[in-house]
């Protein structure tokens, strides 16, 4: 029987999803033993314990949250599937407001990433944010006894973690874009491994992946800047891709349309026009 062993991030959430596509690739593949393995460590810069599984043949797939992987992948590994995208945006939790620009300056923020700092800081200059990563609970918990105003959290995550009821309003992107791939899952593997893509096809939904592709493309060629993005594809296959950068006190804002089968295309221009109109700035 073949092996392949599933490597996935350390932490409740990462568990939870893990075991969801581990269930799923085993309906699949009955005659696959497929063996699950947390791998501990979180990725700083370009070092990433999960890439280095893969690299070292210690994993044969991974599965991993795509907003917590780096724009770039060494060559030798390949993001082979993407399963079906749950909401990508950010939300907002308060307990009242309506809105971000609804509440009182001066409003003690948690936020889930440090990649937000600078759009709420460009955007909303008179908010005070602090991370609070993605410990739902205890944030929720901190908000509940007014240590805080407002929550501003993936939604995926609250919603994978039964906390959808908290969801006051979803933030579009023009108001405070999501990291690119937000609320999509990647399977990755060697790209010499040709079971290991197989199996993971098993799970792939095609428009996910290229909206992933296209948002993963943009950030490559912006890296190093503080970034979101997010893509929509239409049911004729059209691929628009939104894409902002925070550039001191304010927000550069792009789109770009086109064949969802161009989305690294797609992603890789809609970078270079953003990154003239940076040199543009100054």
């Amino acid at each position: 029987m073949a092996r392949i062993v599933l490597g996935h991030r350390d932490g409740a959430l990462a568990t939870r999803l893990a075991r969801t596509v581990l269930s799923d690739l085993t309906a699949e593949w009955p005659d696959l033993q497929l063996v699950p393995r947390t791998v501990a460590g979180e990725p700083v810069g370009d070092d990433d314990p999960i890439l280095r599984g893969l690299l070292g043949g210690q994993l044969g797939l991974a599965v991993v949250a795509c907003e917590t992987l780096s724009a770039a992948l060494p060559e030798e590994l390949a993001l082979v599937s993407v399963t079906r995208r749950l909401e990508p945006r950010l939300a907002l939790v308060t307990k009242g407001a309506a809105s971000l620009s609804a509440l009182a300056n001066g409003a003690r923020l948690g936020i889930g990433a440090e990649r937000d700092r600078p759009f709420l800081a460009s955007g909303f200059p008179g908010m005070e944010a602090e991370r609070v990563g993605t410990d739902v609970d205890r944030a929720l918990a901190r908000l509940a006894v007014g240590e805080l105003d407002a929550l501003v959290l993936p939604a995926c995550v609250l919603i994978m973690m039964d906390r959808r009821d908290h969801i006051g309003t979803l933030l579009e992107p023009e108001v405070l874009p999501p990291a690119p791939g937000q609320g999509s899952l990647a399977l990755l593997a060697r790209a010499d491994d040709d079971l290991a893509a197989e199996v993971a096809y098993t799970l792939q939904h095609r428009p996910s992946f290229d909206r992933v592709r296209a948002e993963r493309s943009f950030a490559a060629g912006l890296a190093g800047r503080a970034l979101g993005a997010l893509a929509s594809v239409s049911e004729e296959g059209e691929l628009t891709l939104f894409g902002a950068v925070a550039v001191g006190a304010t927000t550069l804002q792009a789109s770009v349309t086109g064949d969802a089968r161009e989305a690294e295309e797609l992603g890789g221009e809609l970078a270079k026009d953003v990154a003239q109109q940076l040199e543009a700035m100054g």
